[in-house]
């Protein structure tokens, strides 16, 4: 099953896609949100069982699947073939983040790239969206609490995050920062994601091609690690780290693509700005 959030006539619905994409089952009489339903114990079966109304999404556009999670935790150089691109060693625990939901977009949105901070890095991931609360979890029952994958962008100011590490926070939670979706899978329909396809393309053409076969910690081991130290709660994204990133900008459509989800496409467009705060590029 395919599940997406959309604005349809002004109102933020949200429910199962149809077959054929061109349809919403408005699932808004069971919770007033996705992660209400989760936060309830709402299940895959549950929401295959419910009868809702069906809007066209012709004339809607899709939000990001989990409009508002509590919590985003990334993961830097999981990628064994972006780590040996980079000449980096492992470090001897996950190198985990937080990026700010505010920063959350869906598909086919405009992002604005403020200028003058250098060049934006596209980096491509797969997503866990977690459907039960974690604490201190063992593996398996990380991989239970998984209700379905998405995908997310982890759009990063380059020169920011490499030249100047004080600003690594800064560089990775610009607003429009984090376009997901364009929906999510939900776990029954993609129970294993350890061999999937990803592929990464820049107005059109193919840049990178990898497989979540290269990761070294899988979501599974991730999830647990994350919940020693945080407790994951219905609805948070946990990212799977990128293969190879490359570099875009305003004027660019990217996509990033994951075998058994699907593609995941916004434009990036110029965004002016105070030129004050350009400082941190240079010194002051």
């Amino acid at each position: 099953m395919r599940v997406a959030t959309a604005q349809i006539d002004g109102i933020e619905r949200w429910g199962a896609l149809s077959a054929d994409g061109q349809r919403l089952r408005d699932a808004s009489g069971l919770a007033p949100t996705l992660r209400a339903f989760l936060e309830g114990g709402g299940t895959v079966d549950d929401l295959a069982a419910h009868a809702g109304p069906e809007h066209e999404l012709v004339s809607g556009r899709l939000l990001p699947p989990v409009p508002q999670p509590s919590k985003i935790w990334c993961v830097g150089l999981n990628f064994d073939d972006y780590r040996r691109q980079l000449g980096l060693d492992f470090l001897k625990a996950p190198n985990i983040f937080l990026k700010a939901p505010s920063a959350l977009v869906g598909h086919d949105a405009e992002v604005g790239v403020p200028a003058g901070y250098g060049s934006v890095f596209h980096e491509w991931e797969l997503t866990a969206v977690v459907g039960s609360t974690l604490h201190e979890a063992s593996r398996a029952e990380a991989a239970d609490a998984v209700f379905g994958h998405t995908i997310l962008h982890d759009l990063t100011f380059h020169e920011l995050e490499l030249v100047n590490r004080d600003h690594q926070q800064w560089a990775k939670n610009v607003d429009g920062f984090a376009p997901c979706g364009p929906w999510i899978v939900t776990r029954d329909e993609l129970p294993a994601t350890n061999d999937l396809t990803m592929r990464r393309r820049r107005n059109g053409q193919l840049e990178a091609e990898s497989s979540t076969s290269q990761m070294r910690d899988q979501l599974p081991e991730l999830l647990a690690f994350i919940s020693t130290f945080s407790t994951l709660e219905p609805g948070d994204l946990v990212t799977g780290g990128t293969p190879p990133a490359g570099p875009c900008a305003a004027g660019d459509e990217i996509e990033g693509e994951i075998e058994g989800i699907g593609r995941l496409r916004v434009r990036l467009v110029d965004r002016p700005v105070d030129p004050t705060w350009q400082a941190v590029l240079t010194d002051r």
